[in-house]
């Protein structure tokens, strides 16, 4: 069953809401990198805790760029009309996955199979490397 307009309005209010939090959280990762750098002028287990604590403000920035992608994503499929239809089978996405996760572009199955096509393709790590050391 196809979600009717006020379904429709509630989670993209939902997703606004979510996209204006992440642009504030965004906002502030370049104070904590920039705090994180001049702790790392002090002795060497200081700059170790410093640069931990920078991947940490990095990765955390990485998966946020991430689900920024998916709500702009999945804004767009509201605009088009094609909000709540899995992007590879054109099923109805389930309405209690919606509202675990409103930037689902996928059915429970469909993103299952993408989870594991990734894992595969990065079996170290679950995912791409977050940097490349040398």
């Amino acid at each position: 069953m196809a979600l009717n307009s006020g379904q429709v309005a509630h989670y993209r209010q939902r997703l606004i809401a979510r996209r204006d939090e992440l642009a504030s959280v965004t906002a502030h990762i370049g104070s904590e990198v920039a705090d994180q750098d001049d702790l790392a002028q002090f002795d060497d287990s200081d700059k170790a805790v410093a640069d931990n604590a920078k991947d940490d403000v990095l990765q955390q920035a990485g998966r946020d760029s991430e689900q920024l992608a998916q709500i702009e994503a999945a804004l767009a499929h509201i605009a088009d009309g094609k909000y709540g239809i899995c992007e590879v089978c054109g099923q109805q996405i389930p309405v209690a996955r919606l509202d675990a996760v409103p930037w689902a572009l996928l059915c429970v199955r469909d993103q299952e199979i993408a989870d594991t096509r990734r894992r595969k393709a990065w079996p170290m790590t679950g995912g791409a490397p977050s940097r490349v050391v040398s």
